[in-house]
């Protein structure tokens, strides 16, 4: 029960991911692409009972392999006040999945279709977890994992809530964008990596270099 109550969004995320599947089932194709170039271009096809629960398996097996590793981090990474912010952050991967799982059953081979639907899933994410991405304590799970940040709870704290707002409104702008153009917009949010290492780095210097 416990377990089910640390995790409740993003089981009420996977419960909405398996009813989609489930009612629009009876109207799917026998085969549908999974995968799009950067053309628009259809491939790899699957069985429609293969492709309506992919996504909701892969998302049930992330949440169980996140809680194990959570619960048998060493203790000096256990985060036992992050349960929440942990929570938020799977249902942010969740409604990610839940998009692609959306995308894959409506495109029927629009590419411009499962990219919109990529962008906005994507942009969703980075919104729902840069809002907790500030409060999860260090970890080798999720995270900004470089070796200023796990050498450091200060600057894993000040990197990641930097990095947190960067998220925010890179999902913002992107939710916006994705609304008026079908490209595949997600560079907004993955060129700030460097921008989140470079971050930590100077942190490093100005803050922790003497001690």
């Amino acid at each position: 029960m416990k377990f089910l109550l640390s995790n409740v969004l993003s089981f009420s995320c996977l419960a909405a991911m398996c009813a989609v599947g489930l009612v629009m089932y009876p109207g799917l194709p026998e085969s549908l692409p999974t995968q799009y170039d950067l053309d628009g271009g259809a491939g790899n096809y699957l069985p429609k009972q293969t492709v309506v629960l992919i996504m909701p398996l892969a998302y049930a097996a992330s949440i169980a392999a996140i809680n194990f590793m959570v619960r048998y981090s060493p203790n000096k990474f256990s985060m036992p006040n992050s349960q929440r912010a942990m929570d938020i952050i799977i249902f942010g991967v969740g409604i990610l999945l839940l998009s692609l799982h959306l995308g894959i059953m409506t495109s029927l081979g629009d590419g411009d279709i499962f990219q919109r639907y990529f962008s906005i899933g994507f942009a969703s994410f980075l919104i729902v977890a840069g809002n907790v991405f500030g409060k999860t304590e260090r970890n080798f799970i999720i995270g900004i994992r470089i070796p200023w940040t796990l050498a450091s709870k200060e600057n894993w704290r000040a990197t990641h809530r930097f990095a947190g707002r960067l998220m925010v409104i890179s999902g913002a702008l992107l939710l916006f964008l994705s609304l008026y153009t079908a490209s595949l917009l997600t560079t907004l949010g993955l060129n700030w990596l460097v921008v989140y290492a470079v971050y930590s780095f100077l942190f490093f210097l100005k803050n922790e270099r003497a001690s």
